[in-house]
């Protein structure tokens, strides 16, 4: 079974569209013609929103700050069935400068190429690609840091044997630039530097943090059990909400409102990955849930004077999907100005 559905919802719909929903191709056709930007250029226009860091403490933990995160954070150059499997408008950098911290990237490993993906559907960009761009903003920005949650995207491969140690062998380039993690860690350390969080194992010891218990129900205990295993071998909390296909946007939106008010009012909790992404309908509408899920949780963040925890969602950086009204740039910013 696919883990987010879209196969399975997208295979009757093609067929359907084969009889005579000439539409359809239309749109396929389209969005094969997208060009791609170039992310070098991209980081180098900057932003006000490409230092936001820098304003924040050395001293303060991790823990305490609000992070705006993108989920599935490359799709936006996936150009099959783009309608159903993009859940981004702007690219890796561009997320970068609109304030997105937390990048959320599906690698598979098909004919020898770390790539990315969203389920079997390519982004047309390798892995080592995205660590680069991160990395060139983190020289442009040294007050910054980045994390990365990946997941091997077994959907694309297959479960490729190969899978981790062609991972490991791409992060090892990077070791002097990643970070370690550990309870109690601040900004200070953090600073300059990539965190990288795997839901799945590449060798016996990560180069940051390996997650178990990673939960995608309503259970709020269950949802408050997952750990982060450190390089030393040390397992750590970790709070994870991960609701991604509710009957509804309400369902969903009651998801992530009871772990941000858990957030706010746990005397000290630990690190928080907190999904306001999510889709909803027979074909994966991701749009009709930020539309109203990113829009609730803005409200509820700008009211609130507690750290949010890392904040994945979907259309991070922009108001507008496909004449859908999102709000993924006002909940970015309504978290790096929950910061202060």
């Amino acid at each position: 079974m696919y883990r987010h559905g879209i196969p399975g919802r997208i295979a009757p719909f093609f067929v359907h569209c084969l009889n005579g929903c000439a539409s359809f191709w239309l749109v396929v056709l389209v969005a094969a013609c997208v060009p791609l930007s170039d992310p070098d250029a991209d980081l180098a226009g900057g932003g006000p929103y490409a230092s936001w860091m820098a304003s924040i403490d050395d001293a303060v933990l991790l823990t305490d700050v609000s992070i705006p995160g993108a989920h599935d954070a490359a799709s936006s150059t996936i150009r099959t069935f783009s309608q159903w499997t993009r859940t981004q408008e702007l690219n890796v950098a561009q997320l970068w400068n609109a304030g997105v911290r937390a990048f959320d990237l599906r690698p598979a490993y098909v004919n020898g190429v770390m790539g990315v993906y969203h389920d079997k559907y390519t982004a047309g960009i390798a892995f080592a690609d995205v660590c680069s761009t991160l990395l060139k903003a983190l020289e442009l920005h040294p007050t910054e840091f980045a994390i990365l949650l990946i997941r091997h995207e077994v959907e694309a491969d297959g479960g490729s044997p190969e899978w981790g140690n062609a991972m490991r062998d791409i992060l090892s380039a990077y070791n002097d630039r990643l970070s370690g993690y550990h309870d109690g860690i601040t900004v200070g350390e953090l600073r300059g530097r990539l965190l990288i969080l795997s839901r799945d194992r590449y060798g016996d010891s990560p180069f940051g943090g390996f997650i178990s218990g990673w939960y995608s129900g309503t259970d709020l205990s269950r949802q408050k059990s997952a750990s982060i295993e450190n390089d030393a071998g040390k397992s750590m909390p970790l709070w994870v909400q991960d609701y991604y296909d509710p009957e509804s946007p309400e369902d969903k939106w009651a998801e992530v409102k009871d772990l941000l008010e858990a957030t706010a009012q746990a005397d000290r909790h630990p690190l928080v990955i907190n999904h306001v992404s999510g889709y909803v309908g027979k074909l994966p509408n991701y749009r009709k849930n930020a539309c109203f899920v990113n829009a609730e949780a803005v409200s509820y963040i700008k009211h609130s004077h507690t750290p949010a925890g890392i904040v994945m969602m979907d259309f991070a950086g922009t108001n507008n999907s496909r004449g859908t009204k999102v709000q993924g740039e006002d909940l970015v910013r309504a978290l790096i100005e929950n910061n202060n």
